[in-house]
């Protein structure tokens, strides 16, 4: 970390000795406009990147389920076959977990969309600066936030639900906090290797991406003044 701090830090000064300070004026300009345009164009840009998610979380969900109703339907192995082109069952769950994981990210991706969109406006300084017709807008693009994530959590639940049905074996309330060990306890132990080892691979990642953003963070405060707190959380 310090020696990607050093270099980068060299690299900005080195641009900034020649190119003077009117180069990170002109960059904090270029943001601020770029804030201003998201604040403008808040529940448009909700709008479109919450339907695009929707369509790809419901179209996955449509495929799930008519692969599920396929898995209940089949009586036996060539069956299954015949539903999945000859494959039998690895054949369906490797279309099953394209299927969940396709919608999972959309779902997820969604959510932190509609937060990225929504923040430039979210703060009192902004709010109060603005007329009642702004404020309105403003109000809109709340409830369309709220409208959107309440819709993402949704259908997670739907889908989890969904699985529950294909599978009965699969325990577990998706709306209690408990949920993701009363899902772990029901699987079994293949499944419970294959989510240690993707856990595994998260923290590595984490390890790597989390450095990265705080040194992103440490230079945009210097260009936007973002706050010391914007440097703290992704450094803890």
């Amino acid at each position: 970390i310090m020696l990607a701090g050093g270099v980068v830090g060299g690299i900005f000064g080195f641009v900034t000795s020649y190119t003077g300070e009117n180069s990170i004026a002109a960059i904090g300009h270029g943001m601020n406009a770029f804030l201003l345009a998201v604040r403008d164009h808040t529940v448009l840009l909700e709008c479109i990147c919450g339907a695009i998610c929707i369509m790809i979380c419901e179209i996955h969900f449509g495929k799930m389920k008519r692969m599920g109703s396929q898995i209940q339907d089949a009586e036996d192995e060539e069956s299954i076959e015949d539903a999945f082109g000859g494959s039998g069952d690895e054949d369906s769950e490797d279309q099953e977990e394209k299927g969940s994981s396709w919608g999972m990210i959309a779902s997820t991706v969604g959510t932190v969309l509609m937060m990225l969109i929504i923040s430039p406006g979210y703060s009192m300084k902004y709010i109060e600066s603005q007329s009642d017709g702004e404020i309105w807008m403003f109000l809109a693009g709340l409830v369309v936030f709220v409208g959107m994530v309440g819709y993402f959590g949704m259908w997670q639940i739907r889908y989890i639900k969904l699985v529950q049905r294909i599978y009965p074996d699969k325990k577990g309330d998706p709306t209690s906090i408990n949920f993701q060990e009363q899902w772990l306890a029901s699987c079994d132990e293949a499944e419970k290797e294959e989510i240690y080892e993707a856990s595994y691979k998260t923290y590595l990642l984490t390890g790597k991406v989390l450095p990265f953003c705080t040194l992103v963070a440490m230079l945009l405060h210097m260009v936007w003044n973002t706050g010391v707190l914007a440097i703290i959380i992704p450094a803890f």
